[in-house]
């Protein structure tokens, strides 16, 4: 009898016999039967019986209710919605918690990832998601995602809190709505503390949308969403850095340069404690008009004026460091955020070696702009 049980497993598609079946794990809840299990997670719900050819059930009959246990099924056959996603990288301490669940687990390279389950980075953390269907999520650190979240049509992540980069992820924050509009797009988003969405688009374009309106943010601008709010018109993002030794691109004046000299890093800014001055020249009525010096920083100035001084001049407070010992910047040895005016030494950071480091500018009201092209550099007095 076990020998003709065997017989029998092995001629089943998806077997040794044939190409391996890509199976995903569905969990059984309480009350959950083989029909109700089929009809929300198959695209046939008919198919219910093609479940039994990959699990131990102990009855056959689709309208019992199943004991607590994990199901595989054939990926094929569930819908795209439903299908996992995967954890393809993590730094440092990053958690998860089921649907469902209260506690949160520490996180496992290449699990899976489920609708509703929820993503947490913690400090100096990071994470990185592939969906099934192509989308790709990278959580920064102090970031709080809900993947697939459910009564919430055409998004892949609610993000609560943080930031992230996506591409071609559909994202819903508080205060807004980001959709992609191009197959390449790939954008930024972070919520404020309070709620305020910060969207900025580095490839293609996409649609910010709140409160009934709709901004198209393309390529190299950005747009902020307070709460109950609509979208900002679009500004410019600040500019790409080059190195002031064998760079690619020469800077103008204006624009902080980065160095790098024996592992340690700077943007050669002065006057620190203080934003830089903007002075820039406005058409205005045929006529050419000078703004006055400015601190961004004044709590007086007003947010629209803000966003115009920062399109005009793109004043710069932080920068965005990233270190990795790959070109391809897979994994990441170092990812924070310094003040502009801060020098780095990388050799009491990182251990003696050859890395690739790449910074991108961050302007005074959170966006950033694009990376600069990387540069291998060695690390060690």
């Amino acid at each position: 009898m076990r020998k003709l049980l065997l017989a029998v497993l092995f001629a089943l598609p998806g077997t040794a016999l044939g190409a391996p079946e890509e199976l995903q794990t569905v969990v059984v809840r309480p009350g959950d039967t083989l029909w109700s299990i089929a009809n929300v997670y198959l695209k046939d719900p008919t198919k219910w019986n093609q479940i039994l050819k990959y699990n131990k059930l102990p009855s056959s009959d689709p309208s019992i209710a199943l004991p607590g246990m994990a199901l595989r099924v054939p990926i094929t056959l569930i819908k795209e919605q439903y299908r996992a996603a995967k954890l393809v990288y993590f730094l440092n301490d990053v958690l998860y918690r089921r649907t469902g669940d209260s506690d949160w687990s520490s996180a496992a390279m290449k699990m899976d990832l489920f609708k509703n389950d929820t993503i947490r980075t913690k400090v100096d953390a990071r994470a990185d998601v592939k969906f099934y269907s192509g989308e790709l999520l990278s959580l920064y650190a102090n970031s709080i995602a809900v993947l697939r979240p459910p009564g919430k049509k055409n998004v892949d992540v609610e993000l609560k809190a943080g930031e992230m980069r996506g591409l071609r992820s559909r994202v819903v924050t508080a205060s807004a709505r980001i959709t992609p509009k191009t197959k390449d797009t790939e954008f930024g988003a972070r919520v404020k503390e309070d709620l305020t969405t910060l969207v900025q688009v580095y490839k293609g374009k996409a649609d910010v949308e709140a409160q009934g309106k709709t901004v198209e943010v393309r390529e190299g601008f950005a747009s902020e969403v307070k709460l109950d709010m609509p979208p900002s018109a679009p500004v410019e993002l600040p500019p790409s850095l080059e190195f002031d030794q064998q760079s690619h691109t020469k800077l103008g004046a204006a624009n902080p340069k980065l160095s790098m000299d024996g592992g340690v890093v700077s943007l050669n800014m002065k006057n620190a404690g203080k934003a830089p001055d903007v002075r820039a020249k406005l058409p205005d009525a045929g006529t050419m008009k000078q703004v006055p010096s400015v601190d961004l920083r004044d709590k007086n100035l007003s947010a629209e004026e803000a966003m115009k001084m920062i399109s005009v001049a793109n004043p710069v407070q932080a920068y965005h460091l990233q270190v990795s010992r790959e070109q391809a910047f897979t994994t990441l040895v170092l990812d924070k955020n310094y003040d502009a005016f801060e020098t780095i030494d990388l050799n009491d950071t990182l251990p003696p070696g050859n890395y690739w480091m790449r910074v991108a500018l961050v302007d005074l009201l959170g966006f950033q702009g694009k990376y600069n092209t990387p540069r291998q550099i060695k690390v060690g007095r």
